[in-house]
């Protein structure tokens, strides 16, 4: 592989040499079910796009108390939805997540925002009808399989709470038990318990690769906060660039803003405008394209990664986005290639040697996937994501 060519030159470190000591023997009994099931036993085993696990802005929990309330959740649904298909009314439905969810100590307005992600603002579509009262897709795996049905509207929103819980915590639900996918992921992926701090921390878990899951319920979420509110710097600034479209730090400065907040759709807006300024600005395209993708629009941010390195072809920043957006679709083959020019480039890359180990331990390479681990922790002795990774993968080819 191209990927030795930084092993050679980073000596063969003594760490890695004494970690594959260690896992000798083990590999040859590794079975091809064990690469695929890799993902649900090892569970800090996923490619990061940075060492930054959730960003600063995205650090909301899913336990904790509403911040919006019911009417002006009422209020931003209907602008979106005038006409949501429901078995009861929009202002029922909405009492009923505040009430579960505020039963069990699950954040109510974020919560209904997955419900708003998981149903389209309750336009469906689907595999999943309204008439199921199922509001987060439970039993859904696509396939034109609908998953469950709830008698009642307040029952469908109990169990969405109750799985919510049994990604959140350890506990219990206070109420009677209706979830009918929680004994199961608590008996199958015991490892998915509690693992689950923040809204994104479902990226993954909940919805697979789901790299943005958990991102797109707090966009949803920031809009309804916003909802009726006053100017904002957001809005100032977009009206500032609206009377001198020309003048492109107007837009930048709307980009920053828009892209701090999650508004992804503004964020491409004032990427358009930029590059209507300015057609070959390679940042612009990057800044894009790594929108798209954290909005899941991946088959656009590839052709602006794509476009970028037609222009320039070891642009660091476009492979790498590719290179993850790829290993966030498991096109594994092609996330290890780009990986492999990145660290041919920059053999110090600490995030894009995790994720290459990520990469070759799913495809079963064990052995190599320990080395780049292994220079990781070499390079970032205090890098917990890839210690834990180490722990975890010694500890499942031991079994």
């Amino acid at each position: 592989m191209k990927h030795l060519n930084y092993l050679q030159y980073m000596g063969r470190l003594m760490l890695c040499a004494a970690f594959l000591l260690g896992l000798a023997g083990f590999t040859n009994g590794c079975k091809a079910q064990e690469g695929q099931e890799i993902h649900h036993c090892i569970t800090h085993y996923r490619p990061v796009s940075s060492w930054e696990k959730v960003a600063d802005k995205d650090k909301v929990t899913i336990l904790g108390p509403a911040v919006v309330n019911q009417e002006q959740m009422v209020q931003y649904i209907l602008s979106r939805n005038p006409n949501p298909k429901l078995n009861c009314t929009l202002e029922e439905l909405v009492a009923y997540y505040y009430e579960e969810a505020g039963s069990e100590g699950v954040r109510p307005d974020v919560a209904l925002c997955q419900a708003l992600k998981e149903t389209g603002f309750f336009n469906y579509g689907n595999d999943v009808k309204p008439m199921q009262n199922n509001y987060c897709g439970l039993g859904a795996l696509g396939n034109k399989v609908p998953g469950y049905t709830f008698y009642s509207p307040q029952r469908g929103v109990r169990a969405h709470i109750q799985h919510l819980l049994a990604y959140a915590t350890t506990e219990m639900p206070k109420k009677d038990l209706v979830d009918p996918r929680f004994s199961v992921l608590v008996e199958k992926y015991p490892h998915y318990r509690g693992a689950a701090k923040y809204w994104p921390d479902l990226n993954g878990r909940w919805a697979v690769p789901g790299t943005t899951y958990g991102q797109d319920i707090l966009r949803l979420w920031r809009e309804a906060r916003q909802f009726h509110e006053g100017e904002n710097d957001l809005n100032k600034a977009l009206e500032a660039a609206q009377r001198q479209p020309d003048e492109m730090v107007n837009w930048e400065r709307v980009y920053g803003l828009a892209y701090l907040e999650g508004n992804y759709e503004v964020a491409v807006l004032s990427i358009d405008h930029i590059l209507k300024l300015d057609k070959k600005n390679i940042n612009a395209y990057v800044q894009r394209a790594n929108v798209y993708r954290e909005w899941g629009y991946n088959e656009k941010a590839l052709a602006d990664y794509n476009a970028v390195l037609s222009l320039d072809e070891y642009n660091y920043a476009a492979l790498s986005g590719r290179a993850y957006l790829y290993a966030s679709i498991q096109e594994n083959r092609k996330a290890l290639a780009d990986y492999d020019a990145l660290l041919n480039r920059n053999p110090g890359d600490t995030v894009a040697l995790y994720n290459h180990g990520c990469l070759l331990a799913d495809e079963g390479h064990y052995n190599e996937a320990m080395e780049d681990l292994a220079m990781v922790l070499n390079l970032d002795p205090d890098n917990e994501i890839a210690q834990q990774a180490v722990d975890d993968l010694r500890a499942y080819l031991k079994k």
